[in-house]
């Protein structure tokens, strides 16, 4: 039996007002916190366990209230930071106590685990059942992928086969009518066929949890449009209306992009015929406009050093700028230059201008910061000598740079980044059904295919997808290579990204205008599938508002948008989000985050909305813009400008929460389970709009030139002569960052206490075995700098001449297999750790509005609102305890 204290909660309370007035505390705090501590201690047995002990350590756990000497917001503090509580586990390392609330969290995730291992233990039978059929089957299996084009008629036949069956089976499911108890069975059944399915890593599988996927969702969107809309007044049938269309919109993607990669062909690397003499002539563009010379020198240079007969090489700088020093530069380092005189139609026509004064059979492009490896032309070009009808062969995109995503949310280099799941994976599916799209760089090209279709396109500002159209019109063949084979910078601010995908949406949609994939001779089904769904996907940004906005109309005038009981739409609603998001999830491993592609689609949808819009209406408006790179950024800040949209979206998300409290309180009938339901929804929305501003948050950019890891052994000769093994962990353009050798911590602490300016000399090893040693120079260290590898020194590398440069390149740059690298895939991507991942990223959106208000007249409320937000409990010297 709990033993009771001797103390009194009236005794309490008295010893709290005397102490609170000798403490100087203001008369309305005292009265606003004596009348919540008098409800609390009536409604609260605060002598007994665990609160007493929560009492105890009450300094710990509420870190930004003043027990003795209360302000007047302390009771709103208190609760949110118990709420904040539920859901962190507060340490110690002196006093080890947890917080109460987050045992109970804690006890609460025991039981989901347990009710998780017995849903897994029926997956497991079933799954194991669904293998032993699979195992029969070998063609569909994971070691029955096609390895090269043309392999696999049979397979085509199989899989068109089972979508066929497929959508016959779907349809009936989709349109047969249950009731709630038969929906609910129905969906059960389903619910355990997605579990068995998901642990079995198949082909066959994977499409099977496309056909349920669709079929939960189809039998969704039925009851949608067949019982729930709301026809009562005009302004019902608008909003409701409005989110259907979304719907509609996303469960078209949705399929669209299960066919896409339904079976995604990994093609390999087709070898070259071993005499060189027969290999082809190739002519590298590198098209400029206003980028400095520092951004295309990484890029010369390593089209300089690729693996290829010099004689059959040719490098060419097409400077659409007419600029003497980039004329001086090719020339000095053997480059080709290319100018023209009339400058029309962009990068498109700067490469035409070139095609005709260049003769070289295959044409290879690279964005001015595009940086091939060494091999990139022996691992694209045997595909183009093999089979003649190909015209294409696209690289993945990869980035060197961090992107405005990475960078400002802080994420993991590990994660996928923004543009992985189409450049890595999409592209595969693609290859699949010879829908290959060009990327505009890091492709090489058939020149005799490309004049045939009047050379790169114009009609439309994203000149690589139509091209790429074009040349499958003529019935051209494309193909896909994925492994990374050149990198190059991403976007340095939020505001250049949006701008480069507003060019890129408003150009798909230009082409869906003009040249529809849908429409016209010399596709196939599928080629016209794919292009269409590319460009669909662009047309997302009034669809992401929709769904933003749509738990408003029913919290601020009370109009339902789904006209249905909250029971039918927990049986329709949950298992429509959950099967789209687990089948997502087992699709999509390696290449996207779980709940990123929210924010991804959040941080475009106002931006692309009116430009997309306007491409619908009037296809030939709109010009060309260069996106810019290679900056620095001094300080951190947040771009408000930027962020407008995000800042009314929040407000209007907001409002509908407080309406949602003030329903649920205040009203005389209220709908709690609608209300729920809808506060749930705002609630997610919030923290997708949150992880928005977070990318608004532009974090320091200190360094001109990126650095990019690399784990390569090197050799310092020091200005004594004495030499000393180190390990290069990053390079730049202007130097590398190295680290103590194993085992010589001791010796290399000479490098580390040398000062700046220091004169030594480094040796590195080429991927071919040769050394080469360079002049280097020690750079001062910066004490600010976080984010460099701790126990290291910085070397500027002291070039005396061009062919120094180009010798440094093909050590980093060009390195043979340097962008080469696969998806992590033990990156734990369950939806829980992405749920989370959210939040975080949220949280400190919403922290950096705070922190960044703008104006003089804001930092009292700029302090008060941080006074109020939740903290992680810390230790403290002097708890005070309850007397």
């Amino acid at each position: 039996m709990q033993t009771r204290s001797t103390l009194k909660p009236r005794n309490y309370l008295r010893e709290r007002l005397s102490l609170w007035k000798a403490s100087g505390a203001g008369k309305a705090a005292i009265a606003v916190n004596a009348f919540f501590l008098a409800l609390l201690l009536i409604i609260v047995p605060i002598e007994r366990e665990p609160f007493r002990s929560i009492a105890r350590r009450k300094a710990y756990f509420y870190p930004q209230v003043d027990f003795d000497r209360p302000r007047i917001l302390d009771p709103l503090r208190l609760v949110i930071q118990t709420f904040w509580l539920l859901f962190v586990k507060p340490t110690d390392p002196y006093h080890p106590v947890r917080s109460p609330w987050s045992r109970l969290v804690d006890a609460v995730v025991r039981i989901l685990r347990a009710l998780g291992a017995v849903i897994s233990r029926i997956g497991s039978a079933w799954g194991a059942f669904c293998l032993a059929l699979v195992k029969r089957l070998p063609a569909l299996s994971n070691q029955g992928e096609k390895s090269e084009a043309g392999s696999g008629r049979g397979q085509t036949i199989i899989v068109w086969t089972i979508v066929l069956l497929g959508l016959a089976l779907a349809a009936l499911c989709i349109t047969q009518p249950f009731t709630l108890e038969g929906q609910v069975i129905f969906l059960s059944f389903m619910f355990f066929s997605m579990i068995a399915l998901v642990r079995v890593k198949a082909r066959i599988t994977l499409m099977l949890l496309f056909v349920i996927s669709i079929v939960v969702s189809g039998r969704y969107l039925w009851w949608r449009a067949t019982s729930t809309l709301n026809t009562n007044t005009w302004l019902d049938v608008l909003f409701t209306s409005l989110l259907l269309g979304a719907e509609l919109y996303a469960f078209a993607v949705m399929c669209f992009g299960y066919f896409q990669v339904c079976w995604t062909l990994d093609r390999k690397i087709c070898p070259l015929p071993e005499d060189r003499a027969v290999w082809p002539d190739v002519d590298i563009f590198i098209p400029t406009y206003n980028e400095s010379l520092d951004v295309i020198k990484p890029t010369v240079f390593a089209a300089l050093n690729l693996d290829w007969p010099k004689e059959k090489l040719h490098v060419h700088i097409l400077d659409d700028g007419s600029r003497d020093a980039f004329r001086q530069f090719a020339d000095e380092v053997g480059a080709g230059y290319i100018k023209r005189d009339e400058h029309n139609h962009a990068k498109a026509g700067n490469i035409n201008h070139a095609l005709t004064v260049t003769s070289g059979e295959h044409i290879v492009i690279f964005d001015c910061d595009h940086v091939p490896s060494k091999d990139f032309l022996v691992s694209t070009v045997g595909w183009l000598v093999k089979d003649p009808k190909i015209a294409l062969v696209q690289t993945p995109h990869h980035f060197y740079s961090p992107d405005p995503f990475e960078k400002n949310m802080h994420l993991d280099r590990a994660l996928p980044i923004e543009n992985s799941l189409f450049h890595d994976f999409i592209q595969k599916g693609n290859d699949t059904w010879n829908a290959t799209m060009f990327c505009g760089s890091s492709a090489v090209m058939r020149r005799k295919a490309l004049l045939e279709v009047g050379g790169i396109a114009v009609e439309t500002v994203t000149e690589d997808a139509h091209t790429s159209l074009k040349l499958n019109r003529r019935g051209w063949k494309s193909a896909f290579i994925e492994r990374p084979v050149a990198s190059g910078l991403s976007t340095d601010t939020l505001a250049a990204h949006i701008g480069q995908r507003i060019r890129w949406a408003r150009g798909m949609i230009q082409i869906l205008r003009l040249d529809c994939p849908l429409l016209g001779r010399g596709l196939t089904l599928a080629q016209r599938l794919c292009f269409f769904n590319a460009m669909l996907h662009f047309l997302h940004g009034l669809p992401r508002i929709i769904f933003l906005l749509a738990p408003l109309p029913y919290m601020l005038a009370d109009v339902y948008v789904i006209y249905a009981t909250a029971a039918s739409i927990f049986a329709y609603v949950i298992p429509h989000m959950v099967h789209s998001a687990v089948t997502n999830q087992r699709l999509q491993h390696g290449y996207r985050y779980p709940f990123l592609s929210g924010v991804y689609e959040t941080v475009l949808s106002w931006y692309i909305l009116i430009p997309t819009t306007v491409a619908l209406i009037a296809p030939k408006i709109g010009k060309f813009n260069v996106t810019a790179k290679g900056g620095t950024i001094d300080s951190k800040y947040l771009d408000w400008h930027i962020s407008k949209p995000y800042l009314v979206l929040i407000a209007l998300n907001f409002a509908g929460l407080l309406a949602g409290f003030w329903k649920a309180f205040a009203s005389p009938d209220p709908e709690y389970l609608t209300l729920a339901i809808n506060m749930g929804w705002i609630v997610y929305n919030l923290m997708v709009l949150g992880a928005t501003m977070a990318v608004a948050v532009e974090d320091v950019q200190k360094d001109k030139f990126p650095r990019v890891p690399l784990n390569l052994s090197a050799k310092i000769v020091l200005p004594d002569g004495s030499e000393l093994p180190a390990e290069v962990c990053e390079f730049s353009q202007e130097g590398v960052r190295v680290l103590a050798a194993q085992g010589n911590d001791a010796e290399f602490a000479a490098l580390l206490t040398m000062p700046a300016g220091e004169t030594l000399q480094i040796e590195l090893p080429a991927d071919d075995g040769r050394r080469e040693v360079f002049r280097a120079s020690l750079a001062p260290e910066d004490p600010t700098r976080t984010d460099l590898p701790k126990g290291g020194r910085d070397l500027i590398f002291e070039f005396e001449s061009y062919a120094d440069e180009r010798r440094f390149n093909s050590l980093t740059f060009s390195r043979r297999g340097i962008w080469a690298k696969k998806p992590d895939e033990t990156v734990d991507d369950r939806f829980i750790t992405g749920f989370l991942e959210l939040g975080r990223i949220a949280l400190y959106g919403y922290r950096s509005m705070i922190e960044f208000l703008p104006g003089k007249m804001l930092p009292a409320f700029r302090d008060l609102i941080g006074s109020l937000l939740p903290r992680t409990p810390r230790r403290e010297k002097d708890l005070v305890g309850l007397r």
